[in-house]
């Protein structure tokens, strides 16, 4: 059975991801911290691994990889993506379901992110550097270049509130971006491309609640916004998963304010929407070389789940 490892296996999305494709591949998961690993998945197949900013990440995640006899690595972690070079060069034998680095380190950065779909004739939000606030029009997203879930995301509505922003996450403005504040519907699009850069699937998912992670969603059917993200793709093309966050504005307008070069919390959704995103990377989808159609839809809902342990049983 091929075997699959995820990292960020503490992630919100990794119990449906087991349970969607243990009848077919071995799914493993691992964590700096393997206790968030989400109890339904087997204790076997929890790993512990260090953070992505530790000298020994790459190497052990080497290590571990050929230990379990790993066929695909999936990274779920921003921070862990620039170590994916390294171990790919290590040991050639592990495919690894992330995008080129070149399209990595171009993405993450969120300013030169926008530039690049600029460069391209794209459309895209309007977004400065904090520090030329007087290109901006308030109300406007504030926000670091690279993160991830959120973070140090805020509307500030004028400069005094930026002054206040940038004191508060202690950050210098060159690191800070504003955005336009797009109002309308927001999507998250799971981009599904084979080892040669070739788009084998879209898979459009409506956000209803979103804290941090999307916490309601469902997949839809959306011509714009499909159209849209297939020429981000033709613009930029790249194997492996990304993600990308976008706003369709009342006007008809999308507006792509995020490129996720990873996996998302909703690549769940993808999975029970008919896309077999393993298949396609490993080249064993029957349907390889055509657009893979989806089901729309497909809800996504979160809720918690409690986990409760004694001293004895721990």
């Amino acid at each position: 059975m091929i075997r699959l490892l995820f990292t960020g296996g503490g992630g919100a999305g990794n119990e449906a991801i087991y349970r969607l494709l243990t009848d077919r591949y071995e799914c493993h998961f691992a964590d700096a911290d393997p206790s968030t690993i989400d109890d339904a998945i087997p204790i076997d197949k929890r790993h512990a691994i260090p953070l992505a900013q530790d000298t020994e990440f790459a190497k052990m995640v080497t290590s571990l990889c050929c230990e379990l006899g790993v066929d695909l690595l999936v990274p779920g972690v921003d921070e862990e993506l620039p170590n994916m070079a390294s171990i790919s060069r290590a040991v050639p034998t592990i495919k690894i379901l992330a995008p080129d680095p070149v399209f990595i380190a171009q993405m993450s950065d969120k300013l030169s992110m926008i530039r690049a779909l600029d460069a391209a004739g794209l459309t895209a939000p309007w977004t400065f550097q904090a520090n030329d606030r007087a290109l901006v029009r308030f109300p406007a997203i504030a926000k670091p270049r690279n993160g991830r879930g959120s973070r140090g995301v805020r509307v500030v509505a004028n400069e005094a509130e930026l002054d206040a922003y940038l004191l508060l996450e202690g950050l210098d403005a060159e690191n800070i971006i504003l955005q336009e504040l797009g109002y309308g519907t927001e999507f998250t699009v799971q981009m599904i491309a084979d080892f040669n850069g070739i788009l084998q699937a879209v898979v459009p998912v409506e956000v209803e609640i979103k804290r941090g992670i999307t916490l309601r969603a469902k997949t839809v059917e959306n011509p714009v916004v499909d159209a849209a993200c297939r020429a981000i793709h033709s613009a930029y093309p790249t194997g492996g998963c990304y993600n990308i966050q976008l706003i369709l504005a009342k006007d008809g307008k999308v507006l792509p304010f995020e490129i996720n070069p990873r996996i998302s919390t909703t690549f769940c959704l993808s999975i029970a929407a008919g896309v077999d995103p393993i298949a396609i990377a490993l080249g064993l989808a029957p349907n390889i070389g055509d657009t893979v159609s989806i089901r729309t839809g497909v809800t996504l809902r979160r809720h918690w789940r409690n986990s409760l342990s004694s001293i004895e049983e721990s």
